[in-house]
C-alpha cells in the first residue's frame, strides 16, 4: 500500500521517502519490508513411515 502511494506520488512528480510515508500513515517502518516466507514442514521419519503404512493398509483411515 504505501509503495503503491510512493509510485503515485512519484509519477506526479512528487518524491516522498517511505520513512515519511510511514509516519504519516502511523504504520512501523519494518511493517513495509516485512515479506512472509512460507517454510516446508518438516517431516519426522519416525513417524512417517508408521502413519504412512496404516494409511495404506486401511485407505478409509480418517475418514
Amino acid at each position: 500500500m504505501i509503495e503503491t502511494i510512493r509510485q503515485g506520488l512519484q509519477a506526479d512528480g512528487i518524491t516522498v521517502s517511505i520513512s515519511k510515508l510511514c509516519r504519516w500513515f502511523d504504520v512501523p517502518r519494518r511493517t513495509m519490508y516485512y515479506r512472509p516466507v512460507k517454510v516446508a514442514p518438516k517431516l519426522q521419519d519416525r513417524l512417517v513411515a508408521p502413519i504412512k503404512a496404516m494409511i495404506e493398509e486401511n485407505p478409509s483411515f480418517g475418514d
